[in-house]
């Protein structure tokens, strides 16, 4: 059974960030493919809305995601990361691989309600998971804790 309230498309303008373990992470701090490859079985790339929580700040915003996800008992590490990206160029990286439209959901969750998901590809998708790490600069990660 599913905590999943609706899902909703996220605007092209929007912004989600992936919390990356610490496996996925590599020495100079920035995230490996690894940490956008889906595992089998999962439809879809978890993800959080950070325009959600209506700050400008994406470091407030990312603050609100750490809490969501201790609410949750989601373990996030010391050495894991928070990596945001852009709703439209996660899109346009998605469809570039694959040559299918992508998309980006609004999957609230009871406990988590800025969850989302990128869909469009599958766990063997590693060119994709490539294509969206390289969207993430040393500007768009964030400490996990």
């Amino acid at each position: 059974m599913t905590n999943q309230v609706s899902a909703k498309p996220l605007p092209d303008e929007a912004h989600v960030s992936r919390y990356c373990r610490p496996g996925a992470v590599g020495q100079d701090g920035l995230p490996l493919s690894a940490a956008f490859q889906l595992k089998g079985g999962e439809d879809y790339l978890s993800v959080n809305w950070l325009e959600y929580f209506q700050t400008l700040d994406q470091e407030t915003a990312i603050t609100h995601v750490r809490e969501a996800f201790r609410t949750k008992s989601y373990s996030v590490r010391t050495n894991g990361r928070f990596a945001v990206l852009g709703v439209k160029e996660a899109k346009e990286a998605v469809s570039a691989v694959t040559g299918q439209p992508a998309r980006v959901d609004h999957l609230p969750l009871k406990d988590d309600p800025s969850h989302s998901g990128v869909f469009g590809y599958a766990a063997d998708d590693l060119a994709v998971a490539a294509e969206l790490k390289a969207l993430v600069g040393r500007a768009c990660v964030h400490n996990a804790t």
